[in-house]
């Protein structure tokens, strides 16, 4: 079966679940979908599914029995975008789902069931914390810690691990330390809580150059 008769076969949603539901989250949803079905994550099925499953928000204005591409593409344009990057890929190449995706689909699956937007938002922060620091866990920093060769951990390792590079400011660098240090207290893990303090102790230099 090709994407085209997947996609038809795509269940169609009740305007009165998703109107109020913003357009990024609906097409975030419509990624997911489209990965169940086995279908490319291409920018046209994206445009097919999207009209196919919620109609009212991605036809045309004008034209109803149209989708609006342009509407997909400014959706996905803001979801791959590298300040939300709840999306991988880009249009031409084609997109991918990322652990950060799933939890954006799974926000906008319960959004589709009803759930409270705040009460969503709330819980969303806790996931993205365990999230964050779960990352930590596969990082080659913390592998060289827990081996015991943390000498050997490079700066341009370290500043990966606090979501910049070598270019980035120290200050912005120690800033991404301490909201780690901050998650890390909020959820109780105590073993990244020693791993962040030992980052500060054993880099403190490193921290405290001008660049």
């Amino acid at each position: 079966m090709g994407d085209k008769e997947k996609i038809e076969k795509l269940t169609i949603f009740d305007e009165k679940h998703y109107e109020n539901i913003d357009l990024d989250h609906l097409v975030m949803y419509v990624m997911g979908e489209l990965e169940k079905i086995q279908a490319d994550l291409s920018f046209e099925n994206a445009v097919v599914a999207a009209f196919k499953i919620f109609p009212k928000k991605f036809s045309l204005v004008g034209y109803p029995e149209y989708p609006d591409s342009n509407r997909v593409d400014q959706c996905l344009w803001r979801c791959t975008y590298k300040t939300r990057q709840w999306l991988g890929g880009k249009s031409r190449q084609g997109f991918k789902i990322t652990e950060r995706s799933r939890l954006i689909i799974k926000e906008a699956e319960d959004l589709l069931k009803g759930a409270s937007p705040k009460k969503l938002k709330a819980f969303s922060q806790t996931r993205r914390k365990e999230s964050l620091l779960s990352e930590l866990y596969s990082s080659t920093v913390y592998k060289k810690y827990v081996g015991g060769k943390g000498s050997s951990i490079t700066e341009a390792e370290l500043s990966f691990l606090l979501q910049g590079t070598m270019d980035s400011s120290r200050e912005l660098l120690k800033e991404n330390l301490e909201t780690l240090k901050k998650y890390a207290e909020e959820l109780d893990n105590q073993e990244i809580m020693k791993f962040l303090n030992w980052v500060e102790v054993n880099f403190k230099d490193f921290f405290k150059s001008k660049k």
